[in-house]
């Protein structure tokens, strides 16, 4: 049984590696990737259903399946052939796959663009950038709209990018890191609120919100403890949900109040609305927030759960 743990650990070791010093897998075999092109080839075989609300919960079900169940076959294959090699073979694809879940590094990579603009005044370039990782319209943004973005982007993508599919590899391993990142891409493909989406979505949406509750409420824990290491002070209020997002105030929340700033989404919210308007340096410190955060939650709470539960005798390997 310690074997399983230490190999366990050493997986969520090289994943987390991975992802610090290659980064994102080449789209043309990265498994999100693939996830996208499932729910592309197939909607249209689900969405023309009379009964929109349960094509869209079969749709997500069967999008979680067929993303889920044959690399958990042969993952369970090659584990019990007890065969080195394939024993091998059976870790550097469980990393592969565990890291495609999360991504820190990418979440750099994206927002240093967007800091890079700003800081040479190219709001053109910034835009762009920002458009990229949100969905809003960026066109008329001014650069405190676009580092609000950005700032924004940095907190809610630490739950649906890091936390949540940390959270659910410490309990369930692979199968719940899987499923969750399955849910959050189909989310970010589906779960739209116009005429067409809406119903069809709605199973989604609310996945989504399920995998995503308990983490949203996890990270501001993580961002204080962080801003503390950091030197950072803040007023310790209490964060209140002031978006019509069932979690993702949360995160935005807790990022505004410790770094005391002015957080807007033009039209839908403004939290902590008597604080300053970020810039630049703002983005930066959320961004360190970001990575000694990530750091935190495998020290804080991953490893020792999956220390506990493989005490009590139900460490999920797969």
């Amino acid at each position: 049984m310690i074997e399983l743990l230490v190999l366990a650990l050493l997986i969520l070791f090289f994943s987390i590696l991975f992802d610090v010093v290659i980064g994102e897998p080449p789209n043309r075999i990265h498994p999100v990737v693939f996830i996208g092109i499932t729910i592309s080839k197939l909607k249209t075989r689900f969405i023309s259903k009379n009964n929109k609300i349960a094509a869209g919960c079969f749709f997500l079900i069967s999008i979680i399946l067929i993303n889920t169940v044959p690399l958990l076959a042969v993952l369970y294959l090659l584990y019990i052939a007890k065969n080195t090699i394939l024993l091998i073979l059976f870790a550097v694809i469980y990393i592969y796959f565990l890291k495609s879940t999360f991504s820190i590094r990418g979440m750099g990579t994206h927002v240093n663009r967007i800091i890079n603009a700003l800081e040479k005044s190219d709001l053109d370039s910034a835009k762009k950038y920002t458009s990229m990782v949100v969905r809003r319209d960026t066109s008329s943004m001014d650069s405190e709209k676009i580092a609000s973005a950005a700032v924004e982007t940095i907190a809610e993508g630490f739950v649906d990018g890091y936390l949540t599919p940390m959270f659910f590899y410490a309990f369930f391993g692979i199968a719940g890191a899987m499923v969750a990142r399955v849910i959050n891409t189909m989310d970010s493909n589906i779960a739209y609120r116009d005429n067409i989406h809406y119903e069809f979505g709605r199973c989604t949406a609310i996945g989504d919100s399920i995998t995503n509750f308990i983490s949203s409420r996890m990270a501001p824990f993580m961002f204080s403890i962080s801003a503390f290491l950091l030197g950072i002070k803040y007023a310790k209020t209490r964060i209140i949900n002031t978006t019509d997002s069932l979690n993702a105030g949360y995160s935005i929340g807790a990022m505004a109040k410790v770094l005391g700033i002015r957080l807007e989404k033009s039209g839908e919210y403004i939290i902590n609305p008597d604080a300053k308007s970020p810039g630049v340096n703002d983005i930066k410190k959320a961004m360190h927030i970001y990575y000694l955060s990530s750091i935190l939650t495998l020290l804080i709470f991953v490893i020792p759960v999956m220390f506990v539960l493989f005490v009590l005798h139900i460490f999920l390997l797969f």
